[in-house]
């Protein structure tokens, strides 16, 4: 049985209090369709992604920096059910 590789996706990313100077257009450069909502105690990112790979990049520009990430959570956009109409 194989399962369906979800490609694109859209990630929603919760961390702890403001990001650093320059770090936002630095991710708008590398990510597509990044918001960020800047607050005092947290940021919330949204961003879409080409795969895991290009997520664990995201996970680690935010780790070099030092950000404490809170959540970590997909956004679905598309109907859970693989190719084959079995939900996984």
């Amino acid at each position: 049985m194989s399962k369906e590789v979800i490609v694109g996706s859209t990630y929603f990313l919760v961390v702890v209090g403001p990001l650093p100077s320059g770090f936002t257009r630095a991710v708008q450069d590398q990510f597509d369709d990044v918001q960020v909502a800047a607050g005092r105690s947290r940021t919330v990112i949204e961003c879409s992604v080409s795969d895991q790979s290009a997520l664990r990049a995201l996970l680690t520009l935010l780790w070099d920096v030092r950000c404490e990430v809170l959540l970590v959570s997909r956004i679905l956009t598309e109907n859970p059910r693989s190719h084959d109409g079995h939900c996984h």
